[in-house]
């Protein structure tokens, strides 16, 4: 649809007072700029004639006066709306005019869905012009916002069955096995993580259906919530120090995503060890343990050739926390880029953790940064947490 008055563009003018309506024609068509071509008018007095056009023509635009003799104020444009919502017209952008000033009525009608509040009593050629096609671009980039999401939600649902699928066969292939006692350890490993898989779709379905929304928050122990998300990352040689304090108002579920996916982020980039050890190998240390161990002190598990993993710690910042490792960090000229979804340096990575990580953060409400560490490592400051005190 464009966004010019052009004489590809018909307007469909609701309006019961023909000196106004004459007006409002003498506008459109004598714009004052004289750079653009008038648009096609329709005229009618009523809501039903109204509704009659809309029927068996289509229009761009509608200019709709909110004083009509069967309808007055803000129930001209709930009922106008109603009319079209079930007569499944397609949405179009409504432009509303009024002879009172009303600030309270304005704000209902942009909350019904109009595009503009115009009063009539100061409509000159040049402002119609430019509510017309202003109405006209936000209404285009409406829809296609709708579009992207319909389309994200089609993506999001087929995500959603065809991973469910394979997950439920392989829980209830577990469900039948007797586990032996040399077995019993990896089959349980196996079982949960498919249950955090599970878990994983069910959240990232929120993500890509509620966008930036938050449903629960509570106060959390961000210590408890770190340790919670260290147990389901699969950590071979590599070592988890929690320094970090105190509680913050959260969603326990997001902010365990958000740990997961830094921790990963932190063992894919920066340890060559052989990514097939449970989540049992890994390591942690609470604050008690010396802060200044070298990461070759590290408990290794993987083959005494392999490299030793890598060293991450939680640890505070004024209003928030910060996640440090001390791998091989990201370039400076990089660390803008890592927050793109499917950026990646690891051929093996899906390049999405980090942009969950900005998602989950947003949707909170919080800053990140991302900062080499004091070893050189990458280090991501969360900020601008509701902070509760310390533990």
């Amino acid at each position: 649809m464009s966004t010019e008055l052009t004489d590809g563009l018909h307007v469909l003018l609701v309006e019961d007072n023909p000196g106004d309506a004459r007006l409002i024609r003498h506008y459109l068509h004598a714009d004052a700029s004289n750079t653009v071509d008038a648009p096609d008018v329709t005229h009618v007095e009523s809501i039903d004639a109204a509704m009659d056009h809309l029927s068996t023509a289509e229009f761009d635009l509608v200019l709709l006066d909110l004083g009509l003799a069967d309808s007055r104020g803000i129930e001209t444009l709930e009922r106008l709306n109603e009319r079209i919502d079930d007569a499944d017209i397609p949405p179009l952008p409504i432009v509303v005019l009024t002879g009172l000033t009303d600030d309270e009525t304005a704000l209902r009608a942009i909350q019904q869905g109009a595009q503009d509040y115009l009063l009539k009593d100061q409509l000159e050629g040049e402002l119609l012009e430019r509510a017309v096609r202003y109405a006209l671009e936000r209404h285009r980039q409406e829809r296609q916002l709708e579009r992207q999401n319909e389309r994200l939600e089609r993506f999001a649902s087929i995500v959603s069955h065809d991973l469910r699928n394979p997950l439920q066969v392989a829980q209830g292939r577990l469900g039948h096995v007797e586990p032996q006692t040399s077995t019993a350890n990896h089959l349980d490993a196996a079982a949960d993580a498919l249950d955090r898989m599970e878990e994983l779709v069910d959240d990232l379905l929120v993500l890509a259906r509620d966008g930036r929304s938050i449903d629960t928050v509570a106060s959390v122990d961000i210590a408890d919530v770190a340790r919670s998300a260290w147990r389901s990352v699969e950590s071979p040689a590599s070592e988890l120090h929690i320094e970090v304090t105190g509680t913050a108002t959260a969603d326990a579920g997001r902010l365990t995503q958000l740990f997961e996916n830094l921790f990963r982020n932190a063992v894919e980039h920066g340890s060559t060890s052989p990514p097939s050890q449970a989540p049992g190998d890994a390591v942690e240390h609470d604050s008690t343990s010396p802060p200044s161990q070298a990461p070759g002190d590290a408990v290794e598990h993987g083959d005494p050739g392999d490299t030793a993993g890598v060293t991450i710690t939680v640890g505070d910042v004024d209003d928030g926390f910060y996640v440090a490792d001390d791998g091989p960090g990201i370039p400076a000229s990089e660390r803008d880029d890592v927050f793109d979804a499917g950026y990646s340096t690891n051929e093996n990575g899906t390049g999405f953790g980090l942009d969950i990580v900005r998602e989950i953060a947003d949707a909170h409400g919080w800053s990140i940064t991302v900062t080499e560490s004091e070893t050189g490592g990458a280090r991501f400051e969360m900020t601008g947490l509701d902070l509760d005190g310390d533990g």
